[in-house]
């Protein structure tokens, strides 16, 4: 095992002085090294190196500005056993508690077996929790450090992330790539909203201290001053502005503090651009988060202005300084190679992410946009054979680009295809258009809304069959619930509700498109509700088989059901 291949104490050393110690590697784990030092208050920057035998692979500044500046917690807040405490420096007004992390994932990959990993501060070597002064490499890797010096003297790093990387500032390709992708979309924004897309968090830190992009950096950062004024405003904007850079030709993914954007001629490389907005109290607010303690505020924000970037023009906030010791606190000018913010973040604007149900509508407007299939599902086959001969109304639930509903109005049948994917609803009018299939209509409808889902429901005459594919596993019961409860109001003796969705048996299997929502929830359970509801279950089938895609074939509930 990695942690007991290492608990190896040098004979030379003898047990670690952890009483007089003025510092400590708390953690070295396959990941990340982590720990502290103990230094006069008034000290200069104190900079930490972790050297593979004798070689420095990375170095960092401790700073008192972590998140884990108490330097002695677990994640749960228990003392960690054994570990000297810093408390009495951080009571002793002339003394100061800094922290330092090192993400070190990829340095395995050149550590041969038995080799000594060290953390050096000035000439003292840190004593290593459990280890002693060093630890041995458990195990050889695939490479060498003569492997890794090479690298090094390519213009490699081991970057923020543990990963041997190529210096951004000597990526030219990458430097192209998002550059270019900055400014188009930036243009953009500029058109269709009025704001300005400044450079901002790790890009604008490399702009302002070092006069280029942050050498062991990963991403490019862009921000927005929105015109709204409160979190959930804010929020819905970003959606807005996701689906015009989608219907700009770009790819588009949502996260919790922003949008993800992406070329699709250079889908190798992206650039992150966040939301932000000043709130009622003049408060610039950063949903994505911060890890300092100030705040900028109306008063301080003057606007943008254009610099000489990595050859290019861009924009930075005319208080860059002021943001930048919001983001990373007061001692942003001190270099921290393995910053992270899952550990530095301090806060962020909750009220501003972008909720779950947004993610989903990003993330369907994308897919849309830029997938299509030509072919009805097996399930609309299906479906179309058990339907039998008169006249019906299929009312496609959840009709995306209209894949379906256009196969069942080639069939002879009335359709009312509703999604609330704009995108796709556009789409399908355009197919229905082109194939001259004047019995399909398509309305931009929001299943979660039984009300409006019910009013357009009403509007349908004779003979009707509610047509759900692929829905009820990507909207929460909530939603579900609400659709249901329309279908049940709004169906009549002898109409049909067909679904096809995964179950929980799918969930732990491949999926060639993990990154949105799924609901998984019992075959079992869903017939029973049915039933319960007052529908009589023609055919049911719990299954794999009923749809395979690429690599991918899931566990599906087909069912098929009449209304008493």
């Amino acid at each position: 095992m990695f942690g007991r291949a290492r608990r190896h104490r040098s004979p030379e050393a003898g047990p670690p002085p952890l009483l007089q110690v003025s510092g400590i590697v708390e953690a070295f784990t396959e990941d990340e090294v982590r720990g502290w030092v103990s230094v006069p208050a008034d000290s200069p920057p104190t900079e930490v190196e972790l050297r593979l035998g004798s070689m420095t692979v990375t170095r960092t500044t401790a700073t008192p500005d972590g998140a884990m500046s108490a330097g002695r917690k677990k994640p749960n807040g228990s003392p960690t056993p054994g570990l000297p405490s810093p408390q009495g420096d951080r009571r002793n007004s002339r003394r100061q508690i800094r922290t330092f992390t090192f993400a070190i994932s990829q340095l395995w990959d050149f550590a041969p077996q038995g080799t000594p990993l060290r953390v050096v501060t000035g000439s003292q070597v840190l004593p290593i929790h459990g280890h002693g002064m060093f630890l041995r490499a458990p195990r050889s890797g695939s490479q060498t450090p003569l492997d890794l010096q090479e690298r090094f003297d390519e213009g490699y790093l081991l970057g923020r992330t543990g990963v041997v990387q190529v210096s951004k500032g000597l990526d030219e390709v990458w430097q192209s790539a998002v550059g270019s992708l900055y400014e188009s979309t930036r243009a953009v924004l500029a058109a269709e909203f009025g704001y300005d897309l400044f450079i901002t968090y790790g890009t604008l830190l490399g702009a302002v201290r070092e006069g280029g992009f942050l050498a062991h950096d990963n991403d490019y950062d862009a921000s927005y001053v929105s015109s709204t004024t409160t979190g959930p405003e804010a929020a819905d904007e970003v959606v807005e502005v996701a689906k015009v850079l989608i219907a700009a030709g770009y790819r588009v993914g949502a996260m919790a503090g922003g949008l993800h954007v992406i070329d699709p001629a250079r889908p190798r490389h992206r650039i992150d651009i966040f939301h932000t907005y000043f709130d009622a109290e003049g408060v610039l607010q950063h949903p994505f988060g911060y890890a300092g303690h100030r705040q900028v505020t109306t008063a301080d924000w003057t606007g943008t202005r254009e610099i000489e970037f990595v050859g290019r023009t861009a924009s930075i906030p005319a208080c860059a300084e002021e943001l930048l010791a919001t983001f990373y606190g007061d001692d942003w000018r001190l270099p921290k190679t393995a910053f992270k913010w899952n550990v530095e973040r301090r806060g962020k604007d909750r009220t501003g992410v972008v909720t779950p149900s947004q993610l989903t509508e990003v993330y369907w407007a994308d897919y849309y946009a830029h997938n299509g299939h030509a072919e009805a599902s097996s399930f609309a086959r299906f479906v179309d054979d058990r339907m039998g001969p008169g006249p019906a109304t299929v009312v496609d639930i959840g009709c995306g680009d209209g894949r379906d509903s256009i196969f069942f109005a080639t069939r002879g049948r009335q359709v009312l295809g509703l999604d609330r994917a704009g995108v796709a609803i556009e789409h399908a009018r355009e197919k229905a258009h082109q194939a001259g299939l004047v019995d399909a209509r398509f309305e931009v409808c929001d299943l979660a809304d039984g009300a409006a889902l019910a009013e357009v429901l009403s509007e349908q005459d004779g003979r009707l069959v509610f047509y759900s594919r692929f829905v009820l596993h990507a909207i929460d019961a909530q939603t579900q619930a609400a659709l249901q409860d329309a279908v049940d109001a709004q169906s009549r003796s002898g109409d049909l509700f067909v679904a096809e969705f995964r179950t929980d048996q799918d969930e732990e299997r491949l999926k060639a498109h993990p990154k949105h929502f799924r609901r998984y929830q019992s075959a079992a359970g869903f017939l029973a509700d049915l039933r319960r509801r007052g529908w009589a279950i023609d055919y049911d089938v719990e299954s794999s088989g009923l749809a395979p895609w690429g690599d991918e074939d899931p566990v599906l509930c087909r069912a098929v059901a009449r209304r008493l």
